[in-house]
């Protein structure tokens, strides 16, 4: 029996580092995608090693955004600010020995588990890649909205402003004159215990799965260093 380690990666696409989530859609789903946002058609670098690539959609979410192009463009559309985070991209790797369509019902189960329950769209990809030694390199990128939806369809808040109160519940007001306020997520999906979350459960996952078809390797989440 061989212990593996589990390899995972999030990253917010950010506005500010010239990101867009269009492009990310394109690469990972190997398409040629065009934005609405900034007029520029991405294209895919390559399409040998995708798999499979699929978008969940959780309850609420138009039926139109089924469409990747729709669904990237209307995200985009939603962030009116230059400095604005977009979409969150987590990379994780998959078991070698699975076949494609055994990876995609794993990651299936998985994302409906862990994001799409919780009310996030998911664009999820499957790609078999190798390196110069030949080795197979089975792993899956997810693109995840930011925003949730809201019961009529549109986007709601990522996050709100609070205004804080005195022990009379009058607003408190700065010495510039402003009122005094805090930032209020209205999501819980920015949590950085999350990442951690999602690590442990993509590995329990995993396991449960390799049991059912008798692979003798474990995967554990925690890192060697």
């Amino acid at each position: 029996m061989t212990t593996k380690e589990l390899s995972t990666r999030v990253d917010i696409v950010k506005r500010s580092k010239g990101q867009s989530a269009v492009d990310k859609a394109a690469y990972i789903s190997r398409t040629t995608i065009k934005s609405e946002y900034d007029g520029v058609t991405y294209y895919p670098k390559y399409s040998e090693d995708l798999v499979h690539s699929e978008i969940m959609l959780p309850e609420n979410a138009p039926e139109e955004y089924a469409d990747r192009s729709t669904l990237w463009n209307a995200v985009e559309q939603a962030e009116k600010s230059k400095n604005a985070q977009i979409a969150r991209m987590y990379k994780v790797s998959l078991p070698n020995d699975w076949s494609y369509e055994f990876a995609v019902e794993v990651m299936r189960d998985y994302i409906n588990r862990n994001f799409v329950s919780q009310g996030m769209c998911a664009d999820f990809a499957i790609h078999d890649s190798e390196n110069e030694k030949h080795q197979r390199n089975l792993h899956c990128h997810i693109l995840l909205t930011l925003r949730p939806i809201l019961e009529d369809g549109s986007w709601g808040d990522k996050q709100k402003k609070e205004y804080i109160l005195d022990e009379n519940g009058n607003k408190v007001r700065t010495k510039s004159g402003n009122y005094k306020c805090k930032t209020i997520e209205c999501t819980d999906w920015n949590r950085k215990e999350n990442a951690k979350l999602w690590r442990t459960n993509l590995r329990v996952l995993i396991n449960e799965y390799n049991l059912k078809l008798d692979i003798k390797d474990t995967w554990d989440e925690r890192s060697y260093q």
